[in-house]
């Protein structure tokens, strides 16, 4: 794998993620202009171990592809197991920030009053 075969894979990888990175930066605008209060530190803080999760999946799934073109091939194999503790990490921290999300979310639902 040559360089422009990296290249090419990463802007893939990037693209592929593009809707979703775009959508958790329309939601950092949106949430950035709210009132402060503990629901919108919530969603701050979820929506930016959103993105910090999405950015590290994408530098996770980009190692393996930058040590074939380096020629590494032993020890792909040996960084199995540390990519899989590191795509579990991931999870935790989309699970967190979801969490973190509805949590705002439910807080800010309950704080209004019923209109007739």
């Amino acid at each position: 794998m040559d360089t422009q075969a990296l290249m090419v894979s990463l802007l893939t990888m990037v693209g592929v993620r593009l809707p979703v990175l775009i959508a958790l930066c329309v939601g950092l605008v949106w949430v950035m202009g709210a009132p402060r209060d503990p629901a919108r530190t919530g969603a701050l803080t979820g929506l930016l171990l959103l993105l910090a999760s999405s950015m590290g999946s994408l530098l996770a799934n980009l190692v393996p592809m930058w040590m074939v073109s380096n020629g590494d091939f032993g020890a792909i194999s040996q960084l199995s197991t540390v990519l899989g503790v590191v795509h579990f990490g991931l999870a935790m921290l989309d699970a967190v920030g979801t969490v973190l999300l509805v949590w705002a979310l439910v807080r800010l639902l309950r704080q209004r009053t019923a209109t007739p």
